[in-house]
């Protein structure tokens, strides 16, 4: 663990290219993450500072060469978390921040990141494109009965959505006007969420939150694919995204993908 943290990690940040694994997935492909400054490496612990999109960057680069160098033991685990703050934001008090990131991970199962104010399995950022719904490990079985088990994903988790967004190259105007649309129908999913869960605690029906959770998004979703130009909506490579936008099992996720498309 010493090695990893304290003199690999170093060389990964470096020389990217000569110290990653063939297979790894990445938003960013570029060789160099020169706005990192090492704060504290070792033991099995690990403080960077830096610019917010390499500190992500390099947050993916870090699980997936861990799973690679113990071997993918499902027994070791790695938890962590990214607070993103103003350039002239105290550094004790990001470290606190991202320390409570850190902690939520931690609490969420392990093996987990808490990021944008969310908490995910790492498998839940990475994703995987065709996947069997039966094959979600994050989701309990009732939880699974309740959504149906009969599906075949096109795209699953953040990851493989933003990719495919990216290839997309939507005009500037549209795209805009796309992720506002998908952020506020996640903090209008976010609020019911919450209103269900802290100030009424108690459902009107049955399977009021897991409504909420999984289906309350689709008529706005709809509405806002039905906004794109008809030249988007056309490509073969976009009916992934629309069919992953809609699906219910994507429902916890498409606010974070947004965000990460966005930067």
């Amino acid at each position: 663990m010493s090695y990893f943290f304290k003199v690999y990690l170093n060389s990964l940040a470096d020389e990217r290219k000569n110290n990653i694994p063939d297979k790894i997935e990445q938003l960013n492909p570029k060789d160099e993450r020169k706005n990192l400054l090492f704060i504290y490496a070792g033991g099995d612990d690990l403080f960077i500072s830096g610019a917010w999109n390499e500190v992500v960057e390099f947050a993916f680069d870090v699980y997936q060469c861990f799973r690679a160098y113990t071997g993918n033991n499902p027994d070791i685990t790695l938890s962590g978390g990214i607070s993103i703050d103003d350039v002239k934001f105290p550094l004790y008090q990001a470290a606190k921040s991202s320390g409570e990131a850190e902690d939520a991970a931690k609490g969420n199962g392990r093996d987990s990141l808490g990021l944008f104010g969310q908490v995910f399995k790492w498998s839940e950022w990475l994703g995987a494109e065709s996947i069997n719904v039966s094959d979600i490990e994050v989701l309990t079985q009732e939880r699974k009965n309740y959504l149906g088990t009969e599906i075949k994903l096109d795209l699953f988790g953040v990851f493989p959505l933003v990719k495919k967004l990216q290839e997309q190259q939507i005009e500037i105007n549209y795209a805009r006007s796309f992720i506002r649309n998908l952020l506020d129908t996640a903090q209008i999913q976010e609020q019911m969420i919450n209103e269900i869960k802290y100030q009424r605690k108690a459902q009107q029906y049955a399977t009021e939150l897991d409504d909420n959770c999984y289906y309350l998004h689709l008529p706005k979703i709809a509405y806002t694919l039905a906004r794109l130009p008809d030249d988007v909506l056309g490509k073969a490579n976009f009916s992934p995204i629309r069919k992953s936008l809609i699906n219910q099992y994507n429902a916890p996720y498409f606010r974070r993908s947004q965000l990460g498309w966005n930067y």
